[in-house]
């Protein structure tokens, strides 16, 4: 600094004219102030602190050593009930007719092939008649051609005959063949038919009466909606959607609670069975689809609940919030490298819990760094 001489006036100086000159003197030479106790005591060196031993600061912070300890990963999502596909099904007219009887009532539960109602048509009776004629034309082309066998082997046939019986006998069994997958087509058993009976329609799950649309008399065409419907309700599936960002945290769910607001204590216990492999464009969800036992058939179809994942225990470090300081945008702690010596490590967050911070990177465990009191050395600095 060049050293300039002050020239004072003649007239006395007053007390505040000298307060004002030495205010001059400080703004032009800050640094011929002496410094304070405590930032004397300190050195930076980079990223580096160094504390006199003497410095009083140091009865302002505290040190600790980084540790691990098991810590739970939850988070919730709204969810929607839905039955299991392969626990539904929908019984619609087989073909066109008259419902002439019913079985089952709403809310009835019932078993695989249990008889739900049986329909009386015109083209089941043909049906019916056309598999009746092929299966008689066949038993007598089966005796003629057996006859015609008996008689060649004793050398008194015909061969001309002979391959007539079989002719027929190939034309009767494709005849039947194609009656009786006429009559397949209405799921029945062309063993058991008689003609002129109305066709039973049979249940092919296990499950229970949702809706029944059945009325007695009534003609139905075979494109007329769904009579039945029938689900098997003792287990559900509940959509749950998951922000992108926590798919990872999915792979390690141990387990899913799923509650409903009309019984705000029950707690049901649910576990992953699907995630989809295609992103909402649209919010950048993902479905998630969690099987629950629903015995006590508190979960409708439809229904809005919450679903809460939990994530197995994983060793993580917390390091109180305290020990975090603000760099623009960045975080970062004191990590002591020796007595009285100190490293800026910046450092990246996770969650915050009971004033604890979660450190995802930057950290090791059995480290120590300056647990309470940083702020002072940021004041410092």
């Amino acid at each position: 600094m060049v050293n300039r001489a002050i020239k004072f006036p003649n007239h006395p100086i007053r007390p505040m004219g000298w307060i004002a000159i030495l205010a001059m003197m400080y703004a032009c030479n800050p640094q011929s102030v002496v410094p304070s106790e405590e930032s004397s005591a300190m050195h930076f060196a980079g990223d580096t602190l160094t504390i006199n031993a003497q410095a009083p600061v140091l009865s302002k912070i505290k040190c600790g050593m980084v540790v691990e300890q098991p810590h739970q990963v939850t988070f919730n999502t709204a969810a929607m009930v839905k039955i299991i596909p392969n626990s539904y099904v929908e019984i619609p007219m087989p073909f066109a007719g008259r419902v002439v009887k019913s079985y089952v009532s709403l809310g009835q539960k019932v078993a695989v092939n249990t008889a739900l109602f049986s329909i009386s048509s015109s083209d089941y009776f043909e049906a019916q008649r056309a598999y009746l004629d092929a299966k008689q034309t066949h038993a007598l082309a089966t005796n003629v051609l057996k006859r015609q066998k008996d008689l060649f082997s004793h050398g008194v046939g015909i061969q001309k005959e002979l391959e007539e019986a079989e002719t027929n006998f190939a034309i009767s069994e494709t005849t039947l063949n194609n009656a009786s997958a006429a009559l397949k087509i209405y799921d029945n058993n062309p063993t058991q038919i008689v003609l002129g009976q109305p066709l039973i329609v049979r249940s092919s799950i296990q499950g229970e009466i949702l809706n029944s649309s059945i009325i007695l008399g009534q003609y139905n065409k075979e494109d007329a909606p769904a009579l039945l419907r029938i689900a098997e309700l003792s287990k559900v599936w509940v959509s749950a959607y998951i922000k992108e960002k926590d798919l990872s945290a999915i792979a390690q769910i141990r387990s899913v609670e799923v509650h409903i607001d009309n019984h705000p204590t029950k707690k049901l216990q649910g576990k992953v069975v699907h995630i989809n492999q295609f992103v909402d464009e649209a919010n950048r969800n993902i479905e998630v689809l969690v099987e629950c036992d629903n015995k006590d058939r508190l979960l409708k179809p439809g229904m809005y609940v919450n679903t809460q994942f939990e994530q197995a225990a994983t060793p993580s470090i917390f390091v109180p919030a305290k020990a975090i300081l603000q760099f623009n945008d960045k975080s970062f702690v004191w990590v002591q490298l020796a007595p009285y010596t100190f490293i800026k490590r910046f450092v990246r967050t996770g969650v915050t819990e009971n004033e604890q911070v979660q450190i995802i990177e930057g950290l090791s465990k059995d480290e120590h760094i300056i647990s309470e009191g940083a702020f002072y050395l940021m004041a410092s600095n």
